[in-house]
Order: C-alpha cells, then sequence, then structure tokens
C-alpha cells in the first residue's frame, strides 16, 4: 500500500512539472523539477528521459539544470534532448548539454539510479542511427539523430505524457549550428552528420516539382556551405564529407543541389563523373554544371572534354580550353574518338585543330578528308538510338571473285573495309567492348563452308565470301562479327581434346547468337524469326538460364537430337576448327584417348574443357599457296605462305613463292600461346563485366544476359569439395599405413641379408579429418528450399566421404534467419543422410546474420565444441552482419551474384556458387 502511495505521489509531482515546463514558468518548473530528486526511483527512464526533452525545447536553461540536477545526469539517453534543443533554437540549453558531455549521436546507456527494466533502445532514438550505427553515412538518405534537427514537430516526439509541438524557426535552428559548429563544439563525426542532415533536407525540399520549397532549400544549403567552409579553413570534419556530397549525386537529383556540389567541391563532381555512367551521359546536366566548375586531375578532365564533345557543346569546350591538363594529346585523342562515334562533325573539326594546331577551318577540311563527306551517316545494323561510328563504305568496284593473284590484294583490303565497318558498328553500339577490341587480330584466310573464323588470337576472314555476302546484302557482317566476340569473351574457343566437339560447338553457337541479339539486336527474315523460336524454347526448357556449359550437358545426354542437324545449320557463324585439334593429326600411339567424342560429364564441362597445360607434339605441315585454304594442325594454322594480313611477301620476309625461304626461328609453343590468349580474354571479361555493373550501368541492364554468362566465364571456379576440406584437422589415426614403412626395418633387412630390405608399414598416419565445425543456412524468405537441397547434397557429397571423418566428430547444422531457428548435432554419416533426406526448414522471416554467430559463440563458450575449425553460412548475402570477427575461420557462401560484397567484413571468406555449379558439386 505504501509503495503504490509513494508511486501515484511521484506521478502527481512529475505531470506538474510537464505543465509548468509548457506553461512557461520557469521559477516554479525549476522547483517542481528540483522536487523529483526524491522520487526519481519511483520513476521510467523512458520518463525522465521525456521530462529533459520537454524542457530543452520549452524551456529555459535554468530548468534544464533543474532536471539534470534532479537525475544527476543519470539519463538512459541525451541524444534526442539536444536536438530539440537545436530545432527549437535554445542557444543557452544547447550550450548546457554540450558543456555536460551530451553527444548529439550518443548511444543508450542502462541508468545506475532507475532500476526498471529498459525497453528497446531505438523507444529513446526514434530507431534514427547513431554513432554505433553501422550504415552511419552509408546511405545519406537513412535518418540520423542529426536529421532530427532540422524537422518540424509531428505531436509524437514525446516518450511519455501528452504530446507537444512548440513553434520552430528553421533559420534560426540552422544559424545556432552554425555559430557552435564555428567554436569547434561538435566533434568531427557530428560535424560531418549535420552537414549530411542539412544538405539532405535542402535535396528533399527541391525532389517534387510541385511541393518544391525554395527558401527550406536555400537555409539549409546556407548552412552546409559554412559548414564546408569551415572543413576548408579550418580543417573540420572528416573524409566523410566528400562520401556525403558525392551522395547528393543521384539520378533525377534537382539540378540545384548538383550545382551546389560542384561550386562548394568541384573535385567531388569530377570525381563522380568518372564513376559514373548515368552521369556521364546526362549531357543536358553537365552542360549547364560546365561553367561551375575547375580544372581537376587529367583523368577527370577527360572525362568532362569527352562528354562535351560526344554531345558537341562547343561552347562548353570553349571554356575547357583553358583548364591546365586537359587539352593533352591523349585527352584530345579519346575526345575526337567520342565525337566521332557520336557522329559530332563539328565536335571532331574544334578537336582536331587543337590536336593539330592548325585553325578550325583548317580542320573542318582534314576532317572532310578523313572521315567522308557524310560523317552523320547511320549505319543499317545499328539501333535508332545510337550514332553510327564515323566511317565509310568499300568505295570502287567490288572485284570478281574468279580475278587472278593481280587483284587479290585488293580484294583483300576492301574485305578487310568490310569487316572493319562491321567491327566499329558493334564497338558505337557498345563502347565498353572498346578495350577488347585489340585482342583479335584481322587476317585473310580461305575457309571451308564460313566466311569468318577466330582462335581467340586472330579473326580470319575469307574474302571471297565476305564480299559475295556485301554484295549480295548491302550491310556489314555486324550480327557475325558480334557472335565471335561474344564466343572469346565467353572463353569457349579454349577447349582441350576431351570435349565433345559437336556438342561444344552447337551450344557455344547457341549463346552467342542469342547474346549477340542483345549487342546488336535480332537478325532479319526468316532466319531471325526461327532463332527467336527456338531461343524462347530453350529459355522455357531451362527456366530462363541458358548457359554454354548446361545447354552443352543437355546435349551431351542427347537432349534434342532429332533437332540437332536443324540447329546446327540455324545457328552456324563462323568455322570450329581452330579450336580443336584434328583427330587425324593426333599422335597414333594415343588411340581412343584423343577422340574428341570422350568429352567430358555433365556439370564438368566448365572445368574440363580448359586446356590442360603439358606440352603436346606441335608438327607444321606447311600449305603451298593461299588457294589451298590453308591447313589447321595442333591448335595452329600453318604460316607458310607468309600472308598474315593478305600482302604478298616483302624484302624482310625472303623471296617471293617457290624461291627457297631463310630458315626461320623455332615456332613459339601452341599450348603457351593458347594459354596466354585465355588469360587475356579471361582479364578483358572480367574489365567488361565491371565497366558494365558500374560505369556503364545502363548498357549493363540491356545486356544484362551477357552480364551473367561474364559473371562465370571469367570467375576462376572454386572447388567446393576441397574447400569443405579446408575444415579437417590433422589426425594421428591407428591405422596401416600402405603409403609409409619404418627405415630402421629397411636398413636392418640391408645389412643382415645384403639386398633384401625389410619392409613394416607404420601403423600411425597423418590425415585430414573433417572433427568440429559449423554449417549455418539462411532459410529466411529470400532462399528458396531448391537452393537449400541442392547446397546440403553438395555438402553431403564431402562429409559422408569415410575418411574425412574423425572417430569423434562433432557438427552442427544451423537454421536461422531474424533468429536461430533449429540445430541439429551430427556425429556420423548416417546422422548426416537422415537429416538430409528428411529436411524441414524453418522460419522465412527477414536476414539477420548476428544471432547465428551469437548461437555459435555460446556453443563455444559452453565447451559444445572441441576444437571448432569454423563455420560456414550458406545465404544469398542480404542480411546485417556481424561487426566483430569471431575466435575461428567464418565463409559465407553465397548462391548468386545479388549480393553487395563490399558489405562483407574484411575478415570472412567469400565463395559465390551459381545454381547451376551445383550439378558438379554433388552426384545427387
Amino acid at each position: 500500500m505504501a509503495q503504490a502511495s509513494a508511486e501515484r505521489n511521484a506521478r502527481d509531482m512529475l505531470e506538474q512539472a510537464r505543465e509548468l515546463i509548457r506553461s512557461g514558468h520557469s521559477s516554479r518548473a525549476a522547483t517542481a523539477c528540483r522536487a523529483l530528486a526524491d522520487v526519481r526511483r519511483e520513476l521510467s527512464a523512458q520518463e525522465a528521459v521525456d521530462l529533459l526533452e520537454r524542457a530543452c525545447c520549452m524551456a529555459d536553461a535554468s530548468v534544464v539544470e533543474a532536471v539534470w540536477q534532479a537525475f544527476s545526469g543519470d539519463f538512459a539517453y541525451s541524444g534526442w534532448a539536444l536536438a530539440l534543443a537545436l530545432r527549437c533554437a535554445r542557444e543557452d540549453v544547447a550550450r548546457l548539454l554540450l558543456s555536460r558531455g551530451v553527444d548529439l549521436l550518443g548511444g543508450v546507456r542502462h541508468p545506475r539510479a532507475i532500476r526498471s527494466l529498459l525497453p528497446h533502445e531505438g523507444v529513446f532514438t526514434r530507431f534514427d542511427l547513431v554513432r554505433e550505427s553501422p550504415t552511419l553515412f552509408v546511405n545519406n538518405m537513412d535518418p540520423t539523430v542529426s536529421t532530427e534537427v532540422f524537422e518540424p514537430f509531428t505531436g509524437r516526439e514525446q516518450l511519455a505524457g501528452p504530446p507537444y509541438a512548440p513553434e520552430v524557426d528553421l533559420a534560426a535552428s540552422c544559424g545556432l549550428v552554425a555559430r557552435l559548429a564555428e567554436e569547434g563544439l561538435f566533434d568531427a563525426t557530428v560535424f560531418d552528420d549535420l552537414l549530411r542532415a542539412s544538405a539532405v533536407k535542402a535535396w528533399k525540399a527541391l525532389r517534387h516539382a510541385d511541393r518544391r520549397d525554395e527558401d527550406v532549400a536555400g537555409t539549409c544549403l546556407g548552412l552546409a556551405r559554412r559548414l564546408l567552409e569551415l572543413h576548408r579553413e579550418r580543417g573540420m570534419g572528416d573524409s566523410n564529407i566528400e562520401h556525403v556530397l558525392g551522395n547528393l549525386i543521384v539520378p533525377r537529383a534537382d539540378p540545384a543541389i548538383v550545382a551546389f556540389v560542384c561550386k562548394t567541391e568541384p573535385q567531388v563532381f569530377l570525381g563522380r563523373l568518372v564513376a559514373l555512367g548515368w552521369l556521364r551521359e546526362d549531357g543536358e546536366l553537365l552542360r549547364s554544371m560546365v561553367p561551375l566548375l575547375s580544372a581537376g586531375s587529367e583523368e577527370q578532365n577527360r572525362a568532362v572534354l569527352v562528354c562535351c564533345a560526344r554531345n558537341s557543346f562547343l561552347d562548353e569546350l570553349g571554356l575547357l580550353e583553358s583548364w591546365p591538363r586537359t587539352m593533352t594529346e591523349r585527352n584530345l585523342r579519346e575526345a575526337i574518338r567520342a565525337a566521332s562515334e557520336a557522329g559530332r562533325a563539328e565536335a571532331v573539326a574544334w578537336l582536331l585543330a587543337r590536336l593539330k594546331g592548325v585553325g578550325d577551318a583548317a580542320a573542318r577540311q582534314a576532317l572532310g578528308d578523313d572521315v567522308g563527306p557524310n560523317p552523320s551517316r547511320r549505319v543499317k545494323g545499328l539501333a535508332s538510338s545510337q550514332p553510327s561510328h564515323i566511317v565509310s563504305t568499300p568505295s570502287g568496284p567490288l572485284p570478281d571473285a574468279g580475278e587472278d593473284d593481280g587483284a587479290q590484294g585488293e580484294r583483300d583490303a576492301l574485305a578487310l573495309e568490310v569487316v572493319s565497318l562491321a567491327r566499329d558498328a558493334l564497338l558505337a553500339q557498345n563502347p565498353f567492348l572498346a578495350s577488347s577490341m585489340g585482342l583479335l587480330e584481322l587476317a585473310p584466310r580461305e575457309l571451308g563452308g564460313t566466311s569468318l573464323s577466330t582462335d581467340g588470337g586472330t579473326l580470319w576472314y575469307d574474302p571471297t565470301r565476305i564480299l559475295d555476302e556485301f554484295r549480295a546484302t548491302h550491310e556489314p557482317p555486324v550480327h557475325e562479327i558480334a557472335h565471335l566476340f561474344v564466343h572469346c569473351l565467353l572463353l569457349h574457343p579454349f577447349v582441350d581434346a576431351s570435349v565433345d566437339a559437336r556438342s561444344w560447338d552447337l551450344a557455344a553457337d547457341i549463346v552467342a547468337e542469342g547474346l549477340s541479339t542483345e549487342l546488336v539486336g535480332p537478325r532479319e527474315g526468316e532466319r531471325g524469326k526461327k532463332i527467336a523460336a527456338v531461343m524462347e524454347q530453350l529459355h522455357d526448357a531451362f527456366e530462363g538460364r541458358v548457359t554454354t556449359e548446361r545447354l552443352y550437358g543437355r546435349l551431351r545426354r542427347d537432349c534434342w537430337d532429332n533437332m540437332r542437324e536443324v540447329w546446327e545449320e540455324l545457328f552456324r557463324v563462323d568455322d570450329h576448327a581452330p579450336w580443336h585439334p584434328r583427330a587425324a593429326d593426333q599422335p597414333t600411339d594415343e588411340g581412343d584417348g584423343a577422340d574428341a567424342q570422350d568429352g567430358p560429364s555433365d556439370g564438368q564441362a566448365d572445368s574440363q574443357r580448359r586446356r590442360s597445360s603439358q606440352g603436346q607434339d606441335q608438327g607444321s605441315a606447311g600449305s603451298d599457296g593461299h588457294g589451298s585454304g590453308g591447313d589447321y594442325r595442333d591448335g595452329i594454322w600453318d604460316e607458310d605462305e607468309g600472308g598474315v594480313k593478305g600482302e604478298g611477301p616483302s624484302e624482310a620476309e625472303g623471296p617471293a613463292h617457290g624461291s627457297p625461304r631463310p630458315q626461320q626461328a623455332p615456332a613459339r609453343d601452341p599450348a603457351a600461346e593458347s594459354a596466354r590468349r585465355e588469360e587475356e580474354w579471361r582479364e578483358a571479361a572480367k574489365s567488361i563485366r565491371v565497366d558494365l555493373q558500374t560505369l556503364s550501368r545502363q548498357s549493363g541492364q540491356r545486356v544484362g544476359g551477357l552480364v551473367g554468362e561474364l559473371e562465370v566465364s571469367s570467375h576462376e571456379r572454386v572447388d567446393y569439395r576441397e574447400f569443405l576440406r579446408q575444415f579437417a584437422v590433422q589426425n594421428e589415426e591407428m591405422r596401416l599405413s600402405q603409403d609409409e614403412f619404418d627405415y630402421v626395418f629397411y636398413t636392418y633387412g640391408l645389412e643382415l641379408y645384403g639386398d633384401t630390405p625389410l619392409v613394416e608399414p607404420l601403423e600411425f598416419r597423418d590425415e585430414r579429418r573433417i572433427r568440429d565445425f559449423a554449417l549455418v543456412i539462411d532459410t529466411s524468405s529470400s532462399v528458396t528450399r531448391e537452393v537449400v537441397q541442392q547446397f546440403v547434397d553438395a555438402s553431403f557429397d564431402v562429409l559422408s566421404s569415410e575418411s574425412s571423418w574423425a572417430a569423434r566428430t562433432n557438427i552442427h547444422i544451423i537454421q536461422a534467419d531474424l533468429r536461430v531457428q533449429s540445430d541439429v548435432r551430427i556425429s556420423s554419416v548416417a546422422d548426416l543422410d537422415r537429416w538430409r533426406r528428411d529436411i524441414k526448414l524453418r522460419g522465412f522471416g527477414g536476414t539477420d546474420f548476428r544471432p547465428a554467430f551469437r548461437y555459435v559463440n555460446d556453443l563455444l563458450a559452453n565447451g559444445e565444441f572441441d576444437d571448432l575449425q569454423g563455420l560456414i553460412y550458406f545465404t544469398d548475402g542480404w542480411g546485417i552482419y556481424p561487426d566483430r570477427m569471431p575466435p575461428y575461420k567464418t565463409t559465407f557462401v553465397f548462391y548468386d551474384e545479388d549480393h553487395r560484397p563490399e558489405l562483407v567484413p574484411p575478415w570472412a571468406l567469400q565463395i559465390t556458387l551459381h545454381p547451376g555449379e551445383f550439378e558438379s558439386l554433388s552426384i545427387y
């Protein structure tokens, strides 16, 4: 009864203090607040913090001091109190709190004097980010406590008691923040976050055209500008400021916000221009920003110059002319190339004048001589939204195929021009391919049944066929060139003799044809319709994921066998002979082992199709002349004719055909050459993939299938079996070792019998056996049962091996989403098999990785593990990662690329297993 009476008395006194604070009676309010010191143990932590916050926004410093003294400063949370004092522009209160050590971004603590349980910390912070939040400064738009300084009252600020909503003046609040910042009263993190919050407030005020508030934006940008001046002049804040300003430059941001960044920190804008493809493509935005910018590094200046050249912004080019480190030879040449691809003749002329040091009129004349009279002409086959590369079509009559050798040089030159025209047209539509264009050398060669062929190092073209096709269609072979480049980027030519050549060639052609459609559009006519129908059929069969390896596996199992010949004719574009050494050319003692039909099993195509590094006998059978069509042996064309580029022998090459030839240098190892070319294309694929996912993201969305295939082709595959065995420990097992013996008996036998050693196998042997580790499976709603089952089967394939198990095995298989849902302890192969065959998934909520780590840490602390080797976490990657490194190895295994690897802690290993790879990881 006495306790209840004391609690009612405390509540009455608290309500009286609240009312006096609201009414503005400072002296009476201060007296009422000091009286609460005697009953503070009867009040909750929320009530104490609420009273402090009310006083900070509705009373003067004396009342706030009285509240502080009543509770001896022992508050669970005080950051919002300072934010409200700044919001209401109560300078005396803000200074008092800062002198008391209140941190605007401070966290929640447990008071000493108040013994009641605390609610969730988000109740106090209103779920705003604080200093300890791992995502602070990751996303500008995430609200922090600093954000509350610039927001109006909503009537929901109270933690306890009735709502309150005093009037606020945003200009006064910004002025107070600026004065306190000038005195250095904020640390670097708070300084940076106040700058972020004010800039984001301005960003939001201008976001919607029908609700623009110029006054709010101007006031907040004024504060941000002053804070930036303090940053530059006094070194306040830290490197987060550049990150914050850079994140203001986003698609559809108001030009006023971008202009603010350009005026205050032009280097930030230039850095984003280099990094963001969409920004470089927004010509009008860049045009309006150039007058506000100043010169940066040569790379940054080059980005501005190229963008202005591509859009033919001549006035802006004139402004850039005065920038240092801009009109360099490299920058000018890249700008000329960009303007040429875009068909901007005037910009090309202007840039040529600066490059050649001549007047504009002379440059225009040179431009006309160089690129032809109609530089803006579009090449048929390019998308209408893309300007063509400035190239000229072959001029003059096309020589007949039957002409003598006197016309061969002209025919080869014209064919080369047609192929170059197609290559340039492909590049004009897909600038991201520029880095790979130089990896294929063009060379004429009479081919068997197609007009093109490649081995990954040379692109051979049949001059007669190329010109015949051009004469018939009046179009360069853009689609065919794209087809070949896709082959190389996906490493199709680099296969060994064990591959089923026919199945591999068809699978590669189908995939290359589908992806070349993304690059240059679908083929026209009846053939294009048939190809589209087949691709739609295959997409349905593979549920949208048609890869070379998966299709090869199906073809190896004789799927679609009745359609194979039809599809081979439909999809054939190039000759694949350079990919496969002829069986007739293999040494006879190899027997059936050289048969190309003995290919790898399904699921192993990718790992086994790569060339082995061992050497092969590389005989070179000469060919007698160009008319023979050449001979392809041991992985290379014979070079007996010396006319790789279609030109006759020069003096340096020795006598003409038929005369004795000087002895040539030893040929390079074809296997080494192939490995070198494969590595070059692998690096090119990586580079293009990164470009399409970052700088050229808009193009990457258009060619999403190519990006997905590049993920597969450019990555070194992970042998999951070997990886999982890394979690085994070295043990000495009581078991006969047939590989080791006792040297004492061995030497004793030699001494006793002269030539007869005694061999006694050792009874102990060192083996790596799996003992203790944890396997955590993400069972959130974004992970499917099918994928989990495939992963479990792949793991079982390794763990079920008899030699992998120690006598005492302790494996914990844990399911977790936002919390740990289940834990199954495995101590034998039988336990594992029973669990695998009847998996019951639990969870399907959100994703938080931390509870599983806490659970494993508790198991470890309680002695559940004798020697914990590590933790494997199978997930899609979308969750909250732990901050601290655990005392054991950790690996996150992702089942696809749809995650953010930069968010994974640096102490954890990352492995990505694509769903299609599970077939090769497990026999089930």
